[in-house]
């Protein structure tokens, strides 16, 4: 055989050797040790997230539904997106050598750890790390493997952090918490009670079987009936803006007291330190409000003013 065509044969022969090693690398590599997506999210039981401070997430059924932290109630967008984006993860591409240090330091210092189950294994385990210059993908490094990957969602412009509830590395319960209030059909009321601590003569107690309304010193009057239907009506879906468990307010500053069947809802007065915030950027009228006692919210008065209404707009 010429020369020439042994060097061409062995050519094609280390181009082919070439070509198998890197189809099994992909493969071993790639597709199998680090598949990072649960196609089947049905089987999700809890996922649990912790952060570098100490904060941890823990979102779980129970009968059903989702919690956060086996205590509140979760956004259901919240746990849509988190399960939506557990099931479309893909690989976009290995961490470039000029950048593996920095991501696998960063990884180590400042990464999200995310452990997934079902009723009863651990399934899958990965870190998030930061995101990549572009802000088209998220680095991500698999449990017990040496190499980390840029990971995205295929036609997803943007990264994936913030689908966990992560905001600055770091986790916060208020961003999967549910901001229903109330969620009462009118046929489930069955008493109301309004205390208006401004005017005392507004306050007013309905209830509804029979129906019934009093005034503040518990005297029958005359009830106009599309009024009435309105505000029962009204407590279908309330919500608050968001939770503010750190802030410390001046309880004395109430400004009102709702009572819907056996829960409590009291309204405070915002403080002027709060509306001039540029952090805030308060344009709407809000109020801090707590329900049973329990964390403090902002509400915003436009939602709560159908239900926070006087004595004079229910009467005839």
């Amino acid at each position: 055989m010429p020369k020439k065509n042994i060097l061409f044969a062995l050519l094609i022969f280390f181009i082919g050797i070439s070509i198998w090693r890197l189809n099994s690398d992909k493969k071993s590599t790639i597709i199998e040790d680090n598949n990072f997506a649960i196609e089947d999210t049905s089987i999700i039981e809890k996922v649990f997230i912790a952060d570098r401070s100490g904060n941890t997430i823990t979102v779980s059924k129970n009968d059903g539904s989702w919690v956060v932290n086996n205590k509140y109630e979760v956004r259901k967008d919240a746990i849509n997106t988190l399960l939506s984006t557990i099931s479309k993860l893909k690989i976009k591409k290995p961490v470039s050598k000029s950048s593996f240090d920095n991501v696998i330091k960063f990884m180590a210092t400042s990464g999200i750890k995310v452990e997934i189950y079902d009723k009863h294994n651990l399934i899958k385990s990965y870190t998030i790390g930061s995101n990549t210059s572009d802000h088209l993908g998220t680095y991500m490094l698999m449990e017990n493997a040496t190499k980390p990957f840029v990971i995205h969602i295929p036609s997803f412009n943007g990264f994936l952090s913030p689908r966990y509830g992560i905001q600055g590395q770091k986790l916060d319960v208020v961003n999967w918490r549910s901001n229903k209030i109330f969620s009462l059909k009118s046929e489930e009321i069955e008493n109301i009670k309004f205390t208006d601590l401004s005017n005392i003569k507004n306050s007013y107690q309905l209830s509804t079987n029979p129906l019934i309304l009093s005034d503040y010193t518990s005297n029958k009057v005359t009830v106009k009936k599309e009024a009435i239907f309105k505000l029962l009506n009204s407590f279908e879906k309330l919500n608050c803006e968001t939770y503010k468990v750190k802030w410390k307010i001046d309880f004395s500053t109430q400004l009102h007291e709702l009572i819907v069947n056996s829960d409590t809802l009291r309204t405070y007065q915002l403080s002027e330190e709060k509306v001039k915030s540029k952090e805030e950027n308060f344009t709407v009228d809000r109020m801090y409000a707590t329900l049973n006692h329990g964390d403090l919210m902002l509400i915003q008065d436009y939602v709560f003013n159908k239900v926070l209404i006087t004595l004079n707009e229910l009467k005839k």
